[in-house]
């Protein structure tokens, strides 16, 4: 009877320690439930620059618009279109931010109303538009340069050479006025969700404060792109700014060792503030209208490598319209020079790969970066919680040989590339210009 009775009293305090400072068990919660991590997600964002001339001498918009299927393919999520407007003819030199008229079209590119089909099959598609601006200065036969002379001031120590276009005095209230009435323009006639802006340091941060904040009423969630590395232009409005110390590294990684890519990125990164970002790309219009892209990174599987390594490092992906279709020659945007866009493509195919493994390692991008990259290769990882990311890129033209962290050594992975299952190797030899994506 002791013995029943010492049972009892064990069993009595086993059933009181599980019920302590907790409720009864709901008849459908299971024993293994556990609390669901919270993961966030870095950017899922992806913008191409699109170039309407090298598409189609007529009807450009209409040529884009039938590439938007492929661009989303790409993942693309924000097309910039560069210039729409008429080019000035005085003093001309044929650049496209040299702007006739803020309310026009370029006749070549189409009609408002192709332009507005555009913009529809992107937001159709959960794509959105934004348009290259430039407020800092106009043509020299814009109608506002002949009947309102005293909005202009003389060059600053930039614009010297600028000898196509006239700057703008923005301490002129009626120049700040004019020029957001434009802005507001193309957010009400065309739907557009955003801006690309020129040369933004050329204008003063309380102007640009005050317009986006006027863009924003009519769309809240516009996109503003500033053409600048001054961060004082994040406090004015602007969600994105430009890399160009990052450009300059990545334009030297095949004659320089990879692992200093690493600072100069995370330095960029240092001095964004928390719901900012920075645009991230190996060429844009400038670049490759200044040195053909193959002159650093020797092919378009070299530039491929780049933008892999480049992506997956941390910002906002652009893609420049031509490197997708592995053109590396010098582009002078200031003329036509069509290229085809249409048919199968291997390199096009590449970016779409690479693509969808951005989309999809998300919630392992989040985490923080740690460098295991030699000097001809870049190897690093991304974790958050138990989602993790490896991306290996080999930037040199030779073959390497390379060994996995750790922890990615004949492990059970995902290969985000060729979309399997795999287990990876201890060690191995990656070709030129080879990329490796893994995900666990």
């Amino acid at each position: 009877m002791k013995k029943n009775l010492f049972f009892i009293c064990l069993l009595s305090l086993a059933l009181a320690a599980c019920h302590t400072g907790g409720e009864e068990p709901t008849p459908d919660q299971k024993p293994e439930d556990k609390p669901q991590k919270e993961y966030k997600q870095a950017n899922k964002f992806v913008a191409y620059q699109c170039n309407e001339r090298l598409f189609s001498r007529e009807n450009a918009f209409q040529t884009i618009q039938a590439y938007v299927p492929t661009l989303q393919e790409m993942q693309v999520n924000v097309l910039w279109l560069m210039p729409i407007h008429p080019r000035g003819t005085e003093n001309s030199v044929n650049s496209p931010y040299c702007v006739k008229d803020f309310k026009a079209i370029e006749p070549a590119f189409g009609t408002m109303a192709d332009l507005k089909a555009l913009v529809d099959d992107c937001h159709s598609r959960g794509m959105l538009v934004i348009l290259d601006w430039i407020a800092n200065h106009t043509a020299w036969d814009n109608q506002w340069h002949k009947d309102h002379p005293e909005w202009y001031t003389t060059p600053v120590a930039d614009e010297v050479g600028w000898k196509d276009v006239a700057p703008l005095d923005y301490n002129k209230q009626e120049v700040r006025d004019a020029m957001t009435d434009a802005l507001l323009y193309w957010v009400r006639e065309a739907g557009i969700d955003g801006y690309r802006c020129d040369y933004a340091h050329g204008v003063p941060t309380d102007y640009w404060q005050s317009a986006i904040a006027e863009i924003r009423k009519l769309k809240p969630n516009a996109i503003m792109l500033a053409e600048t590395s001054k961060t004082e232009y994040y406090g004015a409005g602007f969600d994105w700014l430009y890399s160009w110390s990052y450009l300059g590294a990545v334009q030297k990684i095949y004659s320089s060792k990879v692992s200093t890519l690493f600072n100069i990125s995370q330095g960029e990164f240092n001095n964004t503030p928390s719901g900012k970002d920075r645009l991230r790309y190996v060429t844009t219009h400038d670049a490759s209208s200044e040195n053909a892209p193959s002159s650093w990174y020797k092919t378009a599987k070299g530039e491929l490598a780049a933008s892999v390594l480049t992506f997956f490092i941390g910002g906002v992906p652009m893609i420049y319209s031509s490197q997708e279709i592995g053109d590396t020659q010098k582009i002078n945007f200031f003329n036509y020079k069509l290229l085809n866009f249409s048919g199968d493509n291997e390199i096009r195919d590449a970016y779409i790969k690479v693509m969808k493994a951005y989309i999809n390692t998300a919630e392992a991008r989040y985490g923080d970066i740690v460098d295991y990259s030699t000097d001809h290769v870049a190897m690093f990882t991304r974790t958050q919680h138990d989602k993790s990311v490896l991306v290996i890129v080999n930037a040199s033209g030779a073959d390497q040989d390379i060994t996995l962290p750790m922890t990615w050594q004949r492990d059970r992975c995902y290969d985000a590339i060729a979309c399997d299952s795999v287990t990876t190797p201890k060690s191995e030899t990656l070709g030129a210009y080879e990329y490796m994506i893994y995900t666990k």
